[in-house]
């Protein structure tokens, strides 16, 4: 049965936003790796992505919200969330200096597997068959992409890992947040915190002269005030896309961002994945989507 062309016309709308914003979120990666490979401290990137997200966000929101953004139902959960951003940055910073930029991202993708599993552990969520069917393919394709042979390096891998494992205990946080707050208020609560530690952290991580390295550029400094930008848009540009449309439409389209990785990972720094690491990706890839035809339809 053909859709109403109002629906079609919002799908697509929300499908562009979505597009738009795995566009940035590479980006925001991308930036991430070039500044660690140039140099950049990574706890000094990872403040310039929550302290230009915070700014950002105030600037696009405050004129029209006010201070409504600021209002969350609940403060620590909040601070929970933006804690374990701060921690899964950092870590995946870290580990973009080590791995290229296609094999990190692929990795990266096992959240929505460990979000499956959190959601059954924490949130009594009931697992089917096809859920642990797509951690297994998941899991699979991990030990394919990070196989022995590939000269990946373990504490890389160790890194993504880490940092997947910290984005699917925030997700989940979020998804229990979700009725409580608007995703607004939840990405502009992300750079509060985030920048809030990093500030405030400072003196443990601060490394004398490094903005004064004689070989930085004007694209090195261009690409260090962007990376804050970057995340906010791309997270504002994700919310906007899961309030047009079901995130059962949306979901395949996140798999552009692992092409898009490749594409970038080839561009800027000749990294091309082998074929037995492209197969790895597709059963990573594939996981949730098992997982999502176990799906029970819930009782009328």
């Amino acid at each position: 049965m053909t859709e109403p062309a109002p629906r079609r016309s919002i799908e697509r709308r929300a499908v562009l936003a979505m597009l738009a914003a795995l566009a940035c979120l590479i980006l925001l990666d991308a930036s991430g790796k070039w500044l660690g490979m140039r140099g950049v401290p990574v706890a000094a990137t990872t403040w310039s992505r929550y302290a230009g997200h915070l700014l950002a966000v105030l600037v696009l929101c405050l004129p029209t919200h006010g201070l409504s953004v600021l209002r969350t139902a609940h403060p620590l959960r909040q601070a929970a969330r933006g804690s374990l951003m701060v921690v899964i940055t950092l870590l995946y910073f870290a580990a973009l200096k080590l791995m290229p930029l296609a094999q990190a991202t692929a990795v990266f993708f096992t959240t929505p597997i460990l979000v499956m599993l959190f959601a059954a552990a924490f949130l009594g969520e009931r697992p089917t068959w096809a859920t642990w069917a797509a951690a297994l393919v998941g899991f699979a394709g991990v030990l394919v992409v990070v196989r022995p042979g590939t000269a990946l390096p373990l504490a890389g891998v160790a890194l993504v890992l880490g940092a997947a494992a910290g984005n699917a205990g925030y997700q989940t946080l979020t998804r229990a947040q979700a009725q409580a707050d608007s995703p607004m208020v939840q990405v502009l609560w992300s750079g509060l915190v985030g920048a809030t530690i990093m500030t405030v952290a400072a003196p443990l991580w601060w490394v004398p002269g490094w903005w004064r390295d004689p070989s930085f550029t004007a694209l090195d400094v261009a690409i260090f005030a962007a990376i804050g930008p970057l995340g906010a848009v791309g997270h504002l540009l994700l919310a906007r896309a899961f309030r047009l449309a079901q995130a059962s439409r949306l979901a395949p389209w996140a798999y552009t961002q692992m092409l898009l990785s490749i594409a970038l990972g080839w561009a800027v720094w000749g990294e091309v994945p082998d074929a037995v690491a492209l197969v790895g990706m597709v059963l990573i890839a594939a996981g949730p989507q098992l997982a999502r035809l176990g799906t029970r339809a819930p009782a009328a």
